[in-house]
C-alpha cells in the first residue's frame, strides 16, 4: 500500500485472472510478435533459462520502512550484502527534500547501490515549489525517475484532470534529465468512467506518452482481476511507456505475500515483460520486514535473480 492508498481486492475477479494464466501462456507462443530479448539466456535457446540480470532488480524500501528509517545505513549495508544493487524511496529518514538527500547519498555509494526512483503524493506534483525540491533531491540521491503512487481523486474526472497535471510536471522532470512514472494500485482497474474504459485507460489516454511513464505494480493489477495475458496485452499496448514494474505477490485470499510464494505467474509476466520494453523489476511487499533481524528480503531478491523465464 506504498503512499498510504487505499487498496480493495475483488478475490473473484483475482482467482478468474489466475485460471486465464493457461490461456495467457499460448497466446503468447502464439503471439509470436515479441522481439527478442536482451536479456541473459543462460540455457542458450530463448525462452528457458533467461534471468532477469541483477543489475535491473530493486527494492522498494516501504517494503523495510521502520527499519530504513531508523537504521537506514545497516539497513543499505544488509540489502547490498543480500544482493540488491538498486533501491526505490519512500520516504527518508529526516525528511524527503534536498537536505537530507545528500547523506542518504553517500551511504548508496558505500555500499555499491543505486536509486531508481522515489515515491511521492499526486499533490507534490501539482505544486511547483514542492516539485522543484523533488527534482533536486532526486538528482541529489541519482535517480533517473520520479514517481506517483498515489492520491489522484478516485473519479473518472479526476484522473482526466490528472493528465495534463503529470504532463506539466513531466515536462520540468524531463528538462531535468529524468522520467516521470505513475504507480497504480487496484483501483485504477476497478473503477470505469461513463464510456466504459477503467480508470487507467483515462490516465493513459488525458497524459503524453513521452512526460508519464508508468511503473506497472503486477501485484496490484493482478488483484484487480487482471490475468498474466492481460498484464501483458497492456504492456504491450504501451511498449516504451512502462518501464518500471512493481513485483509483489498475493496469497489466494488476497493477503500480501513474499515473492515467490503466492500464486501471481511471474514466470509467465516476466517472460513478456522482459521482451516488452521493463527496464527495472522492483521487489515489494507492502507487509514489512526487517533485513536486520530476518531473511525474507534476501529471499525475495534470490526467487527473481534465479526465476528462470
Amino acid at each position: 500500500m506504498c503512499g498510504n492508498e487505499r487498496v480493495t481486492f475483488d478475490r473473484r475477479r483475482f482467482l478468474r485472472g489466475v485460471a486465464a494464466t493457461a490461456a495467457g501462456v499460448t497466446a503468447i507462443g502464439a503471439a509470436g510478435g515479441l522481439a527478442p530479448s536482451a536479456f541473459a539466456d543462460t540455457a542458450g535457446s530463448r525462452g528457458h533459462g533467461r534471468h532477469i540480470p541483477n543489475g535491473k532488480i530493486g527494492l522498494q524500501l516501504y517494503s523495510v520502512r521502520d527499519a530504513f528509517m531508523a537504521q537506514p545505513e545497516a539497513v543499505l549495508r544488509a540489502l547490498s550484502r543480500a544482493g540488491y544493487r538498486k533501491v526505490e524511496f519512500a520516504g527518508l529518514p529526516g525528511g524527503t527534500d534536498p537536505a537530507h538527500a545528500p547523506a542518504i547519498r553517500a551511504m548508496l555509494d558505500k555500499y555499491h547501490l543505486v536509486a531508481i526512483s522515489s515515491h511521492h503524493n499526486y499533490s507534490e506534483f501539482t505544486d511547483e515549489n514542492r516539485l522543484k525540491q523533488l527534482i533536486e533531491m532526486a538528482r541529489i540521491l541519482g535517480q533517473k525517475y520520479i514517481v506517483c503512487p498515489g492520491g489522484v481523486p478516485n473519479t473518472a474526472d479526476g484522473f482526466a484532470q490528472a493528465g495534463p497535471a503529470f504532463n506539466r510536471a513531466g515536462e520540468k522532470i524531463r528538462a531535468a534529465g529524468m522520467k516521470l512514472g505513475y504507480h497504480n494500485h487496484t483501483g485504477e482497474f476497478q473503477g470505469h468512467g461513463p464510456d466504459g474504459r477503467t480508470f487507467y485507460q483515462i490516465l493513459l489516454d488525458s497524459s503524453d506518452p513521452h512526460l508519464l511513464h508508468m511503473e506497472l505494480d503486477m501485484g496490484w493489477s493482478s488483484a484487480a482481476g487482471l490475468s498474466a495475458q492481460d498484464n501483458l496485452d497492456l504492456m504491450a499496448a504501451n511498449k516504451g511507456r512502462m518501464l518500471l514494474a512493481h513485483v509483489k505477490d498475493l496469497h489466494p485470499d488476497g493477503s500480501l505475500a513474499d515473492l515467490g510464494t503466492g500464486i501471481v505467474d511471474y514466470k509467465t509476466i516476466l517472460s513478456g515483460a522482459t521482451r516488452l520494453g521493463m527496464r527495472e523489476f522492483i521487489i515489494e511487499n507492502d507487509d514489512q520486514s526487517n533485513p536486520l533481524t530476518d531473511s525474507r528480503a534476501a529471499h525475495m531478491h534470490d526467487y527473481l535473480a534465479t526465476l528462470k523465464l
